[in-house]
């Protein structure tokens, strides 16, 4: 009689358990999480479109070239479509009926460290090329006092998400460890009155501290790190200079009357998004000095993108972004480099 009790408050216990990891699996669908793998929320909801790079067999040495970018919106696919560009481009260049494959992850508020990631997960394929371009959004995560600044960029919610999901690989297997971690470091943060900052504008009451590069380090700590996965890999990796336009003897505010003094795109970003636009130009500077000495430092490939690009309003929608003219002005000046320098040979 005992023994029926004891099995019997078991089985009760564990269709209790599976009924609690069914409940909790629906809630995570309904945040976009998959149900049976709820890890590919990685590749699926926060870095859209990884898991189709990923599922791939990407291996050099065959007919086509394979290439990955990696960087920001400016490269995107949604901004410069620079992938189909480069591809009209150098078909043409190259010729021999030479065929590209083009893997294009830059994303709006990409930083150093999403690309640090996404490469990172990428370690099953092998590309021909890896072009890396991106020194604007990291400029974000310096708006913030100095006492709440984390070098992994945690006080910033999208990435302090990423690295609660990252540390719990049985999710698949069980989300109630995950879920539970969520519910306590929440707890935790209000009991803390924990500082977060968005990965995607600026806190006007921060804006005075972006004055500090403080992301000097961890941009030079990311890239050093893709430059060590390209190495151990085998991938030719290609590092640029960041290309920007600041307007002589204008102070930009963020205002509509701006745009005065660009190309007039359909399209544009404020510069106050990234913060002061004074701040703003010394920390595309600082990280472009960055991308210089490791490229330098490290014998690699490297491009000067923005001595390259004129200095010209036309060109661009904004500090960074690139109009039409803009976007075949960049697609061909990289294209002549890579030519010239025999990158996809």
């Amino acid at each position: 009689m005992k023994f029926r009790s004891v099995f019997f408050t078991v089985i009760f216990f564990l269709i209790l358990l599976l009924f609690t990891e069914v409940l909790l699996r629906l809630v995570l669908v309904f945040y976009g999480y998959p149900f049976f793998r709820p890890s590919d929320y990685l590749y699926k909801g926060i870095y859209q479109g990884l898991d189709k790079v990923a599922e791939k067999n990407i291996q050099r040495g065959d007919d086509v070239k394979d290439v990955l970018i990696l960087g920001g919106s400016v490269v995107s696919t949604a901004w410069s479509r620079l992938e189909s560009r480069l591809d009209t481009i150098l078909s043409k260049k190259l010729g021999n009926g030479q065929k590209f494959a083009f893997y294009n992850q830059a994303r709006a508020g990409y930083t150093s460290l999403d690309n640090r990631i996404q490469y990172e997960l990428l370690d099953k394929q092998r590309f021909d090329l890896v072009i890396y371009y991106e020194a604007i959004n990291e400029n974000r995560a310096n708006n913030v006092p100095p006492k709440d600044f984390l070098p992994d960029y945690s006080h910033i919610k999208w990435y302090s998400d990423i690295y609660l999901l990252r540390a719990h690989p049985e999710i698949n297997f069980t989300v109630i460890p995950f879920l539970v971690a969520k519910v306590i470091k929440a707890a935790r943060d209000i009991g803390s009155h924990k500082v977060y900052i968005s990965q995607e504008t600026v806190d006007p009451k921060f804006i005075k501290y972006g004055a500090d590069i403080k992301t000097a380090k961890p941009f030079r700590k990311n890239l050093g790190e893709i430059i060590n996965m390209a190495n151990h890999r085998g991938d030719n990796l290609l590092l640029m200079s960041y290309a920007s336009y600041f307007p002589q003897n204008v102070v930009l505010t963020g205002q509509e009357s701006d745009m005065k003094h660009f190309a007039g795109c359909n399209f544009a970003s404020p510069v106050v998004i990234w913060g002061n636009p004074e701040n703003v130009k010394k920390g595309i500077k600082t990280h472009n000095e960055v991308i210089t000495e490791l490229a330098r430092e490290n014998h690699l490939n490297f491009m000067d993108m923005a001595n390259t690009m004129p200095k010209d309003s036309s060109l661009f929608c904004d500090v960074c972004h690139v109009s039409e003219a803009g976007a075949q002005r960049y697609a061909n000046e990289l294209s002549d480099f890579i030519v010239k320098n025999k990158l996809l040979r």
